[in-house]
């Protein structure tokens, strides 16, 4: 029998019951506590809870707190209606046979069940993720920073699902240590057996974390230049200047010399210019002068890194070096400057009379005697 009604005995503030009566107070009492932990909890859940939510929105300070009560928005209330139905059916007239099994029973599923609420709670607050990713928020682009905190939320679920199982699996009884080590052996397995893809994975952390580059940059991975257009925790795609997509695995890009154009704060300009040995030094004076001095009045190029010299003799023209940095470091805006610059160092070339050289072989030939004269 579950339930003892003649044995029962009821005590409060001074009144004392036995029997039926008792056994029936105890009811009642059982159910009024259940009911008031259940009061609690709509309290709590539509009074409290909001106002909680509310200030702990309108401040920074606060912004843990107001996730995690967020993401335990529909636990706790459950946590208490929980209790308050664990504390009135422990209250219960249960009879000497049935109360310790019984008490055993409720306890377990009382334990049970908050472990499925916290864990309930735990992954309701898996924004946490981004918050912590909040201080990194300068050195990621937003897009990086999206897929950083997306992988990162679905780690910490994942965890927070095991946690919950391996509990679960302790109140039950079950040998959780032995789970765990077979668990722990299959996922060596399987990670030696994915190898290329976990050190994928792994250096794409790395690049979202020490981020050496973001969506948009112009990097050089390589014999690959182009403009990043999405990064992974497996790949990264860059995008070259034939328009062709390159998908580079992260191991390959980390493990390779990565030259991040878009950090760059200007570019050079560098070349030798080549003229034909019929030059004059006049001229060469002037067409340097003129070169020097169209460089650095235009409003692109930086006016101190201007360097025009003759730079020496080679087999077939006068050589003159040409430097500058141009202050467009975007490899599409640099190209325009360049190809501005240039056309300006042909009309500066055409107006001072001086003609490029170009490669060219001298043939002399030696006249000899003919043959009958040295007979």
């Amino acid at each position: 029998m579950l339930f003892s009604f003649e044995d029962a005995t009821f005590c409060l503030a001074g009144l004392r019951l036995e029997g039926l009566y008792a056994a029936l107070a105890q009811m009642l009492f059982a159910g009024a506590l259940a009911a008031i932990f259940w009061a609690g909890s709509r309290l709590f859940k539509f009074v409290i809870l909001p106002r909680l939510l509310k200030r702990t929105a309108k401040s920074t300070r606060w912004k843990a707190l107001h996730i995690l009560l967020r993401g335990f928005s529909g636990a706790l209330p459950m946590a208490m209606w929980a209790t308050g139905l664990y504390i009135g059916l422990i209250a219960l007239p249960w009879s000497d046979k049935a109360t310790v099994a019984a008490h055993a029973g409720l306890l377990l599923c009382y334990r049970i069940v908050c472990i499925l609420l916290a864990a309930q709670g735990l992954w309701g607050a898996a924004p946490l993720c981004s918050l912590v990713l909040g201080s990194a928020a300068s050195r990621l682009d937003m897009k990086s920073n999206r897929t950083l905190s997306a992988i990162l939320e679905k780690i910490y679920r994942v965890l927070v699902l095991a946690f919950c199982a391996i509990t679960v699996l302790d109140e039950l009884g079950y040998p959780v240590t032995g789970l765990v080590t077979g668990v722990g052996l299959a996922g060596l397995t399987v990670s030696l057996a994915a190898k290329e893809s976990a050190g994928n994975l792994f250096s794409g952390l790395v690049i979202l974390l020490e981020h050496p580059f973001g969506i948009g940059d112009w990097i050089k991975v390589g014999d690959v230049e182009g403009t990043v257009e999405d990064l992974t925790f497996r790949s990264t795609k860059v995008r070259a200047l034939d328009n062709s997509l390159y998908i580079l695995p992260n191991s390959t890009v980390c493990s390779a010399d990565v030259n991040n154009g878009t950090n760059r704060t200007k570019r050079m300009f560098r070349f030798t210019l080549g003229v034909t040995y019929d030059t004059t030094r006049a001229q060469l004076e002037t067409l340097m002068a003129d070169l020097a001095a169209m460089l650095r009045t235009h409003e692109e190029v930086e006016a101190g890194s201007v360097l025009v010299e003759l730079a020496g003799f080679g087999d077939s023209s006068i050589d003159i070096l040409v430097h500058c940095y141009v202050l467009r470091p975007e490899m599409a805006a640099f190209l325009a400057v360049q190809n501005t610059l240039n056309l300006d160092i042909m009309d500066v070339m055409q107006r001072d009379g001086v003609a490029f050289a170009f490669p060219s072989t001298s043939v002399y030939l030696e006249k000899t005697p003919s043959a009958e004269k040295r007979l």
